[in-house]
């Protein structure tokens, strides 16, 4: 049975976590957590998991060694597990900006690496993942990790230069989506609706409609005009969005985003 390995005791390490003991993927005596010091061990030890302040420990005991640490802390812990990395284990970056080669340099050249791009949905298990395999990894490893993946959302495998684009858009997508719930749900309260109320009816219209989406396979932009019938109410509050550039706003968000994550990228080569 897997058992698998996180060094970092962060918000990514914490969400993903929670969803793979929820999933039943694995079971809490089979996690093994690490972090620099006992205070942010705490948010874990309430999951039950093994925890240690030895990175070498985990990667030891796990058959999958997620970093879930800042990418300026990677030159530091691949050096410092480097020793402890088998042709078994399998080590699998979190991070943004941090590629697979430049993990690889680091680590022996029998190294099993793998990248993958998360956001923080996954501790419901309906998150969406996108990942990608370092040269040493074979089939059996490949569906290992998929399986991994599988189990805490839609996972979906890709070439290392897609990956950029994938923080722009889903990994950091669930922060652009709070922020337009809570305009609409402003919007409801502007007008005599509860904020309880208000919340519940923008979130579950956003949920439908992504469903929609992907049960579909529809272009959105399809499944929109469906809504907007001629002179009607919904096409008047398109056309609302549209001036105010909203469209364009989501896209220079995106933008920002992946630049953002190539400065980090650079910074840590």
């Amino acid at each position: 049975m897997t058992t698998v390995g996180f060094i970092g005791a962060g918000k990514v390490t914490q969400a993903l976590m929670k969803g793979l003991l929820s999933s039943g993927a694995v079971t809490p005596s089979r996690i093994f957590a690490s972090s620099r010091t006992e205070d942010s061990l705490q948010k874990l030890k309430v999951f039950g998991v093994n925890t240690c302040l030895d990175n070498l420990w985990t990667v030891k005991n796990s058959n999958i060694t997620v970093l879930a640490i800042k990418p300026l802390a990677f030159p530091k812990v691949l050096n410092e597990i480097a020793p402890a990395v088998g042709p078994n284990n399998i080590i699998l970056s979190v991070a943004a900006g941090v590629t697979i080669d430049s993990i690889q340099q680091r680590l022996p050249h029998h190294a099993k690496v793998v990248r993958a791009m998360l956001n923080t949905a996954v501790q419901i298990r309906d998150g969406a993942v996108c990942y990608t395999t370092g040269r040493n990894i074979v089939e059996s490893d490949q569906e290992l990790v998929h399986r991994f993946f599988s189990s805490v959302g839609l996972t979906l495998e890709s070439e290392e230069k897609h990956l950029d684009a994938v923080v722009g858009l889903s990994g950091s997508a669930p922060a652009y989506f709070y922020l337009i719930l809570e305009a609409l749900s402003d919007a409801g309260v502007r007008h005599g609706l509860s904020r309880d109320v208000a919340t519940r009816h923008a979130s579950q219209a956003m949920l439908g409609a992504a469903r929609m989406v992907l049960e579909s396979g529809r272009h959105p932009g399809e499944l929109k005009d469906e809504v907007c019938s001629p002179g009607g109410v919904t096409i008047n509050a398109i056309y609302s969005m549209e001036k105010a550039g909203v469209r364009a706003a989501m896209m220079d968000a995106v933008d920002a985003c992946i630049k953002r994550n190539y400065e980090l990228a650079r910074l840590n080569d």
